[in-house]
Protein backbone atom coordinates (compact mmCIF):
# COMPACT_ATOMS: atom_id res chain seq x y z
CA UNK A 1 0.00 0.00 0.00
CA UNK A 2 1.86 3.39 -1.57
CA UNK A 3 0.69 6.09 1.50
CA UNK A 4 0.20 9.57 -0.20
CA UNK A 5 1.85 12.63 1.60
CA UNK A 6 -1.08 14.94 1.47
CA UNK A 7 -0.02 18.72 0.63
CA UNK A 8 -1.48 21.80 2.06
CA UNK A 9 -2.60 24.68 -0.05
CA UNK A 10 0.03 27.83 0.63
CA UNK A 11 -0.75 30.02 3.47
CA UNK A 12 0.86 33.11 4.43
CA UNK A 13 0.21 32.17 8.04
CA UNK A 14 2.20 29.10 7.96
CA UNK A 15 5.14 30.14 5.72
CA UNK A 16 8.35 30.20 7.22
CA UNK A 17 9.70 32.64 5.60
CA UNK A 18 6.85 35.07 5.67
CA UNK A 19 6.40 34.78 9.12
CA UNK A 20 10.44 35.47 9.80
CA UNK A 21 10.40 38.27 7.63
CA UNK A 22 7.41 39.70 9.38
CA UNK A 23 9.24 39.09 12.92
CA UNK A 24 12.04 40.93 11.86
CA UNK A 25 10.26 43.72 11.12
CA UNK A 26 8.82 43.88 14.13
CA UNK A 27 11.93 43.24 15.88
CA UNK A 28 13.54 46.42 13.92
CA UNK A 29 10.21 48.62 14.70
CA UNK A 30 10.75 47.66 18.58
CA UNK A 31 14.22 49.03 17.73
CA UNK A 32 13.15 52.19 16.06
CA UNK A 33 10.89 53.32 18.17
CA UNK A 34 13.28 53.94 21.11
CA UNK A 35 14.28 57.05 21.66
CA UNK A 36 18.05 58.27 22.51
CA UNK A 37 19.56 55.82 19.88
CA UNK A 38 22.26 57.85 17.85
CA UNK A 39 22.98 54.40 15.60
CA UNK A 40 21.54 52.03 13.58
CA UNK A 41 20.38 48.34 15.23
CA UNK A 42 23.30 46.92 11.89
CA UNK A 43 25.52 49.55 13.61
CA UNK A 44 25.07 48.40 16.85
CA UNK A 45 25.70 45.09 15.82
CA UNK A 46 29.23 46.31 14.50
CA UNK A 47 29.96 47.40 17.50
CA UNK A 48 28.78 45.08 19.81
CA UNK A 49 30.92 42.40 17.91
CA UNK A 50 34.15 44.44 17.78
CA UNK A 51 34.06 44.75 21.68
CA UNK A 52 33.48 41.03 22.14
CA UNK A 53 36.65 40.91 19.38
CA UNK A 54 38.75 43.71 19.95
CA UNK A 55 41.12 43.93 17.06
CA UNK A 56 39.32 41.24 14.63
CA UNK A 57 39.06 41.88 11.08
CA UNK A 58 36.01 42.61 8.87
CA UNK A 59 36.14 39.13 7.60
CA UNK A 60 35.48 38.16 10.91
CA UNK A 61 32.57 40.36 11.49
CA UNK A 62 31.08 39.43 8.16
CA UNK A 63 30.66 35.90 10.21
CA UNK A 64 29.61 37.35 13.38
CA UNK A 65 27.28 39.90 12.04
CA UNK A 66 25.93 38.13 9.38
CA UNK A 67 26.12 41.41 6.85
CA UNK A 68 27.69 41.27 3.83
CA UNK A 69 30.76 42.31 2.82
CA UNK A 70 30.12 45.35 0.58
CA UNK A 71 27.46 46.36 2.96
CA UNK A 72 29.71 45.80 5.86
CA UNK A 73 32.65 47.66 4.43
CA UNK A 74 30.73 50.37 3.24
CA UNK A 75 29.17 50.47 7.07
CA UNK A 76 33.01 50.03 8.77
CA UNK A 77 34.08 53.33 6.32
CA UNK A 78 31.37 55.45 7.86
CA UNK A 79 31.74 53.95 10.97
CA UNK A 80 35.49 55.01 11.04
CA UNK A 81 34.58 58.49 9.36
CA UNK A 82 31.75 58.86 12.54
CA UNK A 83 34.25 58.39 15.32
CA UNK A 84 32.72 54.77 16.10
CA UNK A 85 35.30 52.63 15.29
CA UNK A 86 38.80 52.27 13.99
CA UNK A 87 41.04 50.48 11.94
CA UNK A 88 44.40 49.44 12.84
CA UNK A 89 47.14 47.56 10.71
CA UNK A 90 46.93 44.01 12.01
CA UNK A 91 49.73 42.55 13.97
CA UNK A 92 50.20 38.99 12.28
CA UNK A 93 49.04 40.25 8.71
CA UNK A 94 50.52 43.36 6.95
CA UNK A 95 47.86 43.02 4.23
CA UNK A 96 44.71 43.21 7.04
CA UNK A 97 43.27 45.71 8.77
CA UNK A 98 42.05 45.00 12.51
CA UNK A 99 38.69 46.87 13.54
CA UNK A 100 38.85 48.56 17.50
CA UNK A 101 35.92 50.58 19.29
CA UNK A 102 36.87 54.02 20.10
CA UNK A 103 35.81 56.01 22.49
CA UNK A 104 32.77 57.62 21.22
CA UNK A 105 32.05 53.98 20.01
CA UNK A 106 32.04 52.41 23.21
CA UNK A 107 29.62 55.23 24.49
CA UNK A 108 27.46 54.91 21.79
CA UNK A 109 26.93 51.25 22.41
CA UNK A 110 26.96 51.70 26.16
CA UNK A 111 24.33 54.56 25.73
CA UNK A 112 22.45 52.29 23.30
CA UNK A 113 22.44 49.04 25.40
CA UNK A 114 19.91 49.29 27.59
CA UNK A 115 17.61 50.63 24.95
CA UNK A 116 18.31 47.30 22.75
CA UNK A 117 17.60 44.93 25.80
CA UNK A 118 14.43 46.92 26.39
CA UNK A 119 13.42 45.87 22.78
CA UNK A 120 14.79 42.45 23.63
CA UNK A 121 12.34 42.38 26.21
CA UNK A 122 9.05 43.70 23.93
CA UNK A 123 10.19 41.11 21.69
CA UNK A 124 10.39 38.28 24.17
CA UNK A 125 7.22 39.43 26.54
CA UNK A 126 4.90 38.19 23.40
CA UNK A 127 6.45 34.92 24.31
CA UNK A 128 4.80 32.50 27.21
CA UNK A 129 7.57 32.19 29.39
CA UNK A 130 8.49 28.74 29.05
CA UNK A 131 9.03 28.53 25.66
CA UNK A 132 11.74 32.11 25.54
CA UNK A 133 14.84 30.11 25.57
CA UNK A 134 13.60 27.59 22.99
CA UNK A 135 13.04 30.47 20.33
CA UNK A 136 16.45 32.02 21.20
CA UNK A 137 17.97 28.57 20.85
CA UNK A 138 16.22 28.32 17.29
CA UNK A 139 16.89 31.66 16.22
CA UNK A 140 20.60 30.46 16.97
CA UNK A 141 20.03 27.77 14.74
CA UNK A 142 18.63 29.21 12.07
CA UNK A 143 21.59 32.42 11.92
CA UNK A 144 23.85 29.70 12.29
CA UNK A 145 26.10 31.15 15.22
CA UNK A 146 26.74 27.85 16.33
CA UNK A 147 25.76 25.47 19.15
CA UNK A 148 23.87 27.87 21.80
CA UNK A 149 23.98 26.27 25.23
CA UNK A 150 20.76 26.75 27.51
CA UNK A 151 23.40 28.00 30.18
CA UNK A 152 24.06 30.95 27.82
CA UNK A 153 20.32 31.88 27.82
CA UNK A 154 19.66 32.18 31.52
CA UNK A 155 18.82 35.54 33.18
CA UNK A 156 21.68 36.27 36.13
CA UNK A 157 18.98 35.55 38.24
CA UNK A 158 18.13 31.80 36.41
CA UNK A 159 22.08 31.26 37.06
CA UNK A 160 22.13 32.27 40.71
CA UNK A 161 19.19 29.81 41.16
CA UNK A 162 20.49 26.77 39.65
CA UNK A 163 23.88 27.22 41.25
CA UNK A 164 22.54 26.96 44.64
CA UNK A 165 20.22 24.01 43.71
CA UNK A 166 23.56 22.40 42.13
CA UNK A 167 25.82 23.64 45.14
CA UNK A 168 22.79 22.25 47.51
CA UNK A 169 22.69 19.01 45.77
CA UNK A 170 26.58 18.62 46.04
CA UNK A 171 26.53 19.07 50.13
CA UNK A 172 23.76 16.52 49.84
CA UNK A 173 25.76 14.02 47.86
CA UNK A 174 29.30 14.69 50.26
CA UNK A 175 27.45 14.60 53.79
CA UNK A 176 26.18 10.93 52.10
CA UNK A 177 29.72 10.41 51.24
CA UNK A 178 31.13 11.24 54.58
CA UNK A 179 28.34 9.36 56.56
CA UNK A 180 29.27 5.84 54.39
CA UNK A 181 33.18 6.65 55.24
CA UNK A 182 32.25 6.73 58.63
CA UNK A 183 30.41 3.86 58.98
CA UNK A 184 32.97 1.93 57.26
CA UNK A 185 35.34 3.18 59.46
CA UNK A 186 33.81 2.17 62.53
Amino acid sequence: MEIVEQQTEFSLDRSASHLLHRAQQFAAEQFEGLDGVDITLRQFAVLAAVREQEGCSQSELVKTTGIDRSTLADMVQRMEKNGLIERRQAKLDARAKSVHLTEGGRTSLESAMPMVQKADEAILSMLPKNRRRAFIGILGLLANVGDIGFDELDSPVDVKAKKKTNDAGKKKKKSKKDKKKKKEKD
